[in-house]
């Protein structure tokens, strides 16, 4: 399930020259300090070589196979790794790994948009609803250390000019990803992250369950039964109930866009009643005693939970 990798090498009096092992490489001179870096790609990676190390960017699942339909579990990423080796004439097990992106593709029933709509916030993230067909939940302000996405991978191909593969042509496919940017051996809880530690056994199983974690902490807007129709006696009752329901039913785009908008018209001058309304709103919520009978989000929740049927 592995796809994107950022891998840094550090050079030694030891490593090979590589540049000549690169497709189209150029050299760049910083004319202050008189280093010269070199750039070139290798089968759709990106390397840069510099005095200190190596930058290597891109996606092993590309770089494998012809095409980032088909993720990598960790033997094929050890498969990806060995050739880069190969490839380089240099030893890249031991690189660390400074970028990387877990997840995988689902063929659905629906338009990934319709999945989309039903899911809600994620705990410390915020929700962004950009465009049709993404969803990302990221951190506030610049420092970007994870982001999850989930986006129609069918459109994402077509933008970008990648065919995809014979038998995928009509199919919904829905894809979600975790994104570590930086500090990755904090975030996942290692000492180091090599390109060797991908295709560990333990690591690639914590990764799994954290892939399936974060998508079960996020909340999810359901078609839904209501259990109290027996205890509503009064109007105020048939009220509240159907508030509940509605909020329920809805798509939390606009909840959280009602919320933004009441921020930029400072309608509370204490900031904690914005948080104050979302949990009111969500204890409104919880009032109708709610069976959910959602197919669609009981459609991905068995997807996600099968990704860890083969680890």
């Amino acid at each position: 399930m592995y796809d994107k990798v950022k891998m840094w090498a550090i050079r030694t009096r030891a490593t090979p020259d590589i540049s000549k092992f690169l497709d189209k490489a150029k050299d760049q001179i910083d004319h202050a300090t008189g280093e010269v870096t070199t750039f070139g790609c290798l089968e759709g990676l990106k390397v840069s070589i510099f005095t200190g190390g190596v930058s290597i960017i891109g996606s092993l699942s590309k770089y494998l196979y012809p095409n980032n339909i088909y993720p990598l579990d960790r033997h094929s990423t050890a498969e990806a790794v060995e050739k880069l080796s190969d490839s380089l004439h240099w030893n890249m097990a031991g690189a660390k790994i400074t970028g990387l992106e877990f997840g995988t593709q689902f063929v659905m029933r629906h338009k990934p948009e319709e999945y989309l709509k039903k899911l809600g916030d994620m705990p410390r993230l915020q929700r962004y609803h950009f465009e049709a067909g993404t969803l990302y939940y990221k951190p506030k302000g610049k420092q970007q250390l994870k982001v999850f996405i989930f986006y129609d991978k069918k459109a994402d191909a077509e933008v970008k000019g990648i065919k995809l593969p014979e038998g995928f042509g009509n199919a919904n496919l829905l894809k979600y990803e975790m994104r570590f940017n930086q500090r990755l051996p904090q975030q996942i809880g290692v000492p180091e992250i090599t390109a060797s530690t991908l295709s560990d056994n333990d690591f690639y199983r914590q990764m799994v369950k954290r892939y399936q974690e974060s998508y079960f902490s996020i909340s999810k807007q359901n078609q839904i039964k209501t259990n109290v129709m027996n205890e509503i006696k009064t109007v105020s009752d048939a009220f509240n109930v159907l508030v509940a329901r509605l909020i329920n039913q809805s798509d939390q785009t606009q909840i959280v866009e009602f919320i933004e908008e009441l921020k930029e018209a400072r309608i509370f001058e204490d900031r904690k009643n914005y948080t104050r309304l979302k949990k009111k709103i969500q204890e409104v919520a919880t009032k109708a005693e709610i069976s959910i009978s959602d197919e669609l989000i009981k459609e991905l929740d068995n997807e996600i939970k099968n990704v860890g049927a083969y680890v």
